[in-house]
């Protein structure tokens, strides 16, 4: 066994005896800050600590169970740029991480589950900057499986969210970050969120949602932000910028590039009333600056790329180069009012509204702005179609870290875990 000298000093230091680096203190109970160790107490199972050089960073090791029974505790115990690394099990907690730098990762993707048994509130909350989740599974709980709030630096990778009850993987205010090889479904809000802060500075890549109200929502959010390389099938919508209300800026400047949306109709998928929104690929709702390229949409009952008014005028976006087809209504649309500067151009598609939509400025469509109010009066009169998110499917397993005791990796936007198997792999389109 080693335990490394920053763990030694710690520990010492906590107890006043810094000078005194001969011995290990022997520790208390476990939850009260201290890990057992071999040294001090022969008849634990000691504490497999080491100091190693991830990203130029001294780190620890944290087992759960092993050391600290319950991620929770193991959490408490870390400080900032150790790894909490957790091992096969059903874990029944609601986590809070509150030191910042911490990572916690499971150690099979499939069987590290955090369930909430449908009446716990997250998974896992971080109110701390640059923490990393990965390699875990939440479900069942009544709000979010993982959850980001006001931190600078954040990191989702090889994260299973399924059955919650508002979203899957989530952050809010929060700002240099990423979500990535990761999969979300049956939520009746997003599967992936990113909200309510601009510049986000954030990149999601590699994940899939399905079975949600919406697949992602991006709530006030604003540049520079990207959404790649993922697929959005099987929800109500499936990629969705939007502008909610006038407490925040107004939405802008997110690049949705490179994405497979399609089939977003499903009207079994749980959804809150607020929304009543279905049948459309990419939603650009109140949304401006936004670049919309290199996607293959298909298959929805209304639209398959579509910017329309709500709160402020969709103004300034661009929608290229992308791959439409099979919509209801109209595989490009703009709703009226709009605001200036949209372009539509180099797409291959079958229909538009307004007609000629890539010939120049348009107003908008009066068609369009009434599809959207027949959607609203659905709700009025309660007839907007929603399922249960208790009640959706299971998914199968989802690819595995490949390996979990791999250092520390920083928590932002420009650090992304390699995955041998893309999450996409077998979700695309045919």
């Amino acid at each position: 066994m080693m335990v490394s000298r920053r763990r030694l000093l710690r520990v010492a230091s906590s107890l006043g005896i810094a000078g005194s680096a001969g011995r290990v203190p022997t520790p208390r109970s476990e939850g009260d800050g201290q890990r057992a160790s071999s040294a001090a107490d022969p008849g634990s199972q000691g504490v497999d600590a080491f100091t190693a050089t991830g990203e130029g960073r001294d780190y620890d090791t944290i087992h759960v169970p092993r050391d600290y029974k319950t991620i929770q505790a193991g959490v408490n115990a870390a400080s900032p740029g150790d790894l909490v690394l957790v091992a096969p099990g059903t874990y029944a907690e609601e986590v809070v991480v509150s030191t910042s730098g911490v990572t916690v990762r499971g150690r099979d993707r499939n069987e590290v589950i955090l369930d909430g048994g449908f009446e716990g509130e997250n998974a896992i909350e971080v109110t701390a900057d640059g923490v990393a989740l990965e390699n875990l599974t939440g479900r069942f709980y009544r709000g979010t499986a993982f959850y980001w709030s006001g931190v600078e630096g954040f990191r989702g990778s090889f994260l299973t969210a399924y059955n919650n009850g508002y979203y899957g993987i989530y952050a809010y205010e929060s700002r240099d970050g990423r979500f990535e090889h990761s999969y979300a479904s049956g939520h009746p809000d997003a599967g992936f969120y990113l909200g309510r802060n601009r510049p986000y500075d954030a990149a999601i890549s590699d994940v899939v949602a399905e079975h949600n109200a919406i697949g992602y929502s991006g709530t006030s959010t604003g540049g520079p932000l990207t959404v790649t390389d993922s697929v959005w099938r099987y929800n109500k919508v499936g990629v969705f910028p939007n502008t909610l209300d006038r407490a925040d800026p107004p939405q802008r400047a997110s690049s949705i590039v490179g994405n497979q949306i399609y089939a977003n109709n499903n009207a079994d998928a749980p959804a809150l009333q607020s929304y009543p929104l279905i049948g459309m690929g990419i939603l650009l709702w109140g949304g401006s600056d936004n670049v919309v390229a290199e996607n293959r949409v298909r298959d929805h009952d209304r639209f398959g790329i579509v910017a329309h008014p709500n709160v402020v005028t969709p103004s300034g976006n661009e929608v290229r180069n992308n791959q439409i087809g099979d919509s209801g209504r109209a595989d490009l649309a703009l709703g009226r009012p709009a605001g200036e500067g949209n372009s539509f151009h180099n797409n291959m598609f079958d229909t538009s509204l307004p007609p000629a939509i890539e010939s120049g400025p348009t107003e908008g469509s009066a068609k369009v702005t009434a599809v959207f109010s027949a959607l609203e009066r659905q709700v009025e009169t309660g007839t907007f179609p929603a399922g249960d998110w208790r009640d959706q499917p299971v998914p199968g397993d989802q690819p595995s870290m490949p390996d979990p005791e791999a250092p520390p990796r920083p928590a932002e936007r420009a650090s992304s875990l390699e995955a041998p198997e893309a999450q996409t792999d077998g979700y695309g389109m045919e």
